[in-house]
Protein backbone atom coordinates (compact mmCIF):
# COMPACT_ATOMS: atom_id res chain seq x y z
CA UNK A 1 0.00 0.00 0.00
CA UNK A 2 2.36 2.49 1.87
CA UNK A 3 5.50 1.03 -0.55
CA UNK A 4 5.81 2.62 -4.57
CA UNK A 5 7.93 0.00 -6.65
CA UNK A 6 10.55 1.41 -8.43
CA UNK A 7 9.38 2.48 -11.74
CA UNK A 8 6.05 4.25 -10.45
CA UNK A 9 8.73 6.80 -8.65
CA UNK A 10 10.95 7.19 -11.23
CA UNK A 11 7.02 8.01 -13.44
CA UNK A 12 6.81 10.41 -10.21
CA UNK A 13 9.56 12.06 -10.70
CA UNK A 14 9.65 12.68 -14.17
CA UNK A 15 5.89 14.00 -13.56
CA UNK A 16 6.92 16.75 -10.96
CA UNK A 17 9.79 17.30 -12.80
CA UNK A 18 7.73 18.50 -16.01
CA UNK A 19 5.28 20.55 -13.62
CA UNK A 20 8.55 22.68 -12.51
CA UNK A 21 10.00 22.77 -15.87
CA UNK A 22 6.26 24.13 -17.31
CA UNK A 23 5.77 26.63 -14.70
CA UNK A 24 9.37 27.97 -14.95
CA UNK A 25 9.03 28.44 -19.00
CA UNK A 26 5.51 29.85 -18.21
CA UNK A 27 7.49 32.65 -15.54
CA UNK A 28 10.02 33.03 -18.40
CA UNK A 29 7.47 33.82 -20.60
CA UNK A 30 5.77 36.36 -18.76
CA UNK A 31 8.96 38.06 -17.64
CA UNK A 32 10.26 38.19 -21.23
CA UNK A 33 7.15 39.72 -22.82
CA UNK A 34 7.51 42.29 -19.70
CA UNK A 35 11.20 43.23 -20.83
CA UNK A 36 10.10 42.93 -24.49
CA UNK A 37 7.45 45.76 -23.71
CA UNK A 38 9.80 48.03 -21.57
CA UNK A 39 12.50 47.56 -24.47
CA UNK A 40 10.23 48.96 -26.91
CA UNK A 41 9.28 52.08 -24.32
CA UNK A 42 12.47 53.04 -24.01
CA UNK A 43 13.56 52.74 -27.86
CA UNK A 44 10.23 54.84 -28.50
CA UNK A 45 11.38 57.23 -25.74
CA UNK A 46 14.53 57.25 -27.10
CA UNK A 47 13.58 58.34 -30.98
CA UNK A 48 11.38 60.91 -28.95
CA UNK A 49 14.28 62.49 -27.29
CA UNK A 50 16.52 62.58 -30.38
CA UNK A 51 14.09 63.92 -32.94
CA UNK A 52 12.77 66.99 -30.62
CA UNK A 53 16.95 67.82 -30.11
CA UNK A 54 17.20 67.33 -34.01
CA UNK A 55 14.49 69.71 -34.40
CA UNK A 56 16.23 72.36 -31.55
CA UNK A 57 19.21 72.86 -32.52
CA UNK A 58 18.46 73.10 -36.06
CA UNK A 59 15.29 75.87 -35.12
CA UNK A 60 18.14 77.45 -32.80
CA UNK A 61 20.64 78.06 -35.86
CA UNK A 62 17.52 79.50 -38.03
CA UNK A 63 16.05 81.33 -35.25
CA UNK A 64 19.62 83.12 -34.49
CA UNK A 65 20.38 83.55 -38.18
CA UNK A 66 16.71 86.06 -38.32
CA UNK A 67 17.15 87.64 -35.09
CA UNK A 68 21.19 88.37 -36.01
CA UNK A 69 20.17 90.25 -39.02
CA UNK A 70 21.43 90.54 -42.63
CA UNK A 71 24.71 89.10 -43.64
CA UNK A 72 25.07 86.10 -40.85
CA UNK A 73 25.99 82.80 -41.70
CA UNK A 74 26.76 79.74 -39.82
CA UNK A 75 26.46 75.94 -40.36
CA UNK A 76 25.57 72.56 -38.95
CA UNK A 77 25.49 69.11 -39.85
CA UNK A 78 22.09 66.89 -39.95
CA UNK A 79 22.68 63.37 -39.52
CA UNK A 80 22.03 60.35 -42.05
CA UNK A 81 19.45 58.84 -39.74
CA UNK A 82 17.82 58.89 -36.74
CA UNK A 83 18.68 56.20 -34.55
CA UNK A 84 19.10 54.17 -37.94
CA UNK A 85 15.20 55.41 -39.18
CA UNK A 86 15.40 57.06 -42.41
CA UNK A 87 14.03 60.70 -41.64
CA UNK A 88 12.79 63.65 -43.17
CA UNK A 89 12.92 67.41 -42.47
CA UNK A 90 10.68 69.98 -44.38
CA UNK A 91 9.91 73.36 -43.51
CA UNK A 92 5.64 74.47 -43.66
CA UNK A 93 5.38 77.76 -43.57
CA UNK A 94 6.75 78.87 -39.95
CA UNK A 95 7.05 75.53 -38.60
CA UNK A 96 9.97 72.84 -38.78
CA UNK A 97 8.42 69.49 -39.55
CA UNK A 98 10.60 66.39 -38.85
CA UNK A 99 8.82 62.67 -39.93
CA UNK A 100 10.77 59.55 -38.58
CA UNK A 101 8.96 55.92 -37.89
CA UNK A 102 5.83 57.22 -38.61
CA UNK A 103 6.05 59.47 -36.59
CA UNK A 104 5.92 63.83 -36.70
CA UNK A 105 7.43 66.49 -34.70
CA UNK A 106 7.01 69.70 -35.50
CA UNK A 107 8.65 73.32 -33.63
CA UNK A 108 7.52 76.69 -34.98
CA UNK A 109 10.13 79.44 -35.94
CA UNK A 110 10.63 82.78 -35.57
CA UNK A 111 10.87 83.59 -39.09
CA UNK A 112 8.07 83.67 -41.83
CA UNK A 113 10.22 83.85 -44.73
CA UNK A 114 12.61 81.03 -45.21
CA UNK A 115 14.30 79.18 -49.04
CA UNK A 116 15.32 75.51 -49.47
CA UNK A 117 14.96 73.47 -46.73
CA UNK A 118 17.86 71.42 -44.22
CA UNK A 119 19.32 68.31 -45.86
CA UNK A 120 20.96 65.55 -44.59
CA UNK A 121 25.01 66.15 -43.76
CA UNK A 122 26.18 69.94 -44.30
CA UNK A 123 24.10 72.99 -44.57
CA UNK A 124 24.71 76.70 -44.94
CA UNK A 125 22.39 78.97 -42.99
CA UNK A 126 22.45 82.63 -44.17
CA UNK A 127 20.68 85.91 -43.35
CA UNK A 128 19.78 87.95 -46.67
CA UNK A 129 17.92 90.75 -45.55
CA UNK A 130 15.43 89.32 -43.25
CA UNK A 131 15.21 85.79 -45.65
CA UNK A 132 16.64 83.20 -44.27
CA UNK A 133 18.22 80.68 -46.55
CA UNK A 134 19.02 76.99 -46.17
CA UNK A 135 21.69 75.61 -48.69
Amino acid sequence: MGFRTRGERAGQVSVEFMLIFVFFIAVLTVVLVAVLQNTQSVYSSTLDLEAESMLSMVKSKLDTALLEGSGFSTTFTLPESLMSYNYSLNISSRSLVLEANNRTYSKLLLTNSTEGVPKKGGNSVRNEDGRIVIS
